[in-house]
């Protein structure tokens, strides 16, 4: 469940792409401006952000396995530029690197792009079927950094991150649980759905991830 708040302050840093969250720790808050845009630099590279500030601790669901290790500065207005072009980057990436997986046959899918903000490399994000293994995926990767002349790290996500990933509308007519509040999927199982004299039908039982829907746990 969400967090509850202490009345204390937490302050972090919101990534440029997807909800992420790096806190911020041992800072003077005098000097802490909320809303500005910065770049720092992160255990993955250096990065473009927005301080954030939170009444209450931070909710877990934001906070993935990205550390921060310092801000380096406020951004300038050649940052914002820069910043703002690196979805045009992504977008033609994204279309080179589905051409690249047609062409070679792949059993996997591009979900999405993410360039570090010094274009130091890319965060390529993909999906496989159920079961199903890429043994070439390394030539993929290699394919992508000689042609976009930036190199290419290429992450496998499952069906339920990537739900989590980009969020989405249930069947229930609201956001998706997992990208919400939900901070681990929960684990819903065939038994539990019959349990509840449930009819297993995809359209009715299955979230966007194709998996049973976390709330089918809920009222059990």
């Amino acid at each position: 469940m969400a967090e509850k708040s202490t009345g204390e302050k937490h302050y972090a840093i919101r990534l440029r792409k997807f909800t992420r969250i790096c806190p911020i720790t041992g800072f003077k808050e005098e000097v802490i401006r909320v809303g500005a845009p910065v770049i720092i630099q992160t255990d993955r590279g250096i990065e473009y952000g927005e301080i954030v500030k939170f009444d209450g601790p931070i909710p877990r669901l934001f906070l993935r396995d990205i550390k921060l290790k310092k801000v380096i500065r406020y951004a300038t207005a050649e940052d914002l530029e820069k910043a703002k072009a690196l979805a045009g980057f992504e977008k033609k990436a994204i279309e080179t690197a589905r051409q690249k997986v047609k062409d070679n046959a792949l059993p996997i899918r591009i979900l999405d792009i993410e360039y570090l903000f010094d274009n130091s490399r890319m965060l390529v994000y993909y999906k496989t079927g159920e079961g199903e293994k890429v043994k070439n995926i390394r030539d993929l990767s290699h394919e992508l950094t000689t042609t976009l002349k930036i190199r290419a790290d290429l992450h496998q996500i499952s069906a339920r991150d990537a739900a989590r990933h980009y969020g989405g509308v249930g069947p229930c007519g609201r956001s998706l649980c997992c990208s919400v509040w939900l901070e681990k999927p929960r684990q819903v199982t065939v038994k539990m759905v019959k349990e509840q004299n449930i009819s297993l039908s995809p359209t009715k039982t299955s979230g966007l991830c194709g998996r049973l829907m976390c709330c089918l746990s809920y009222e059990l």
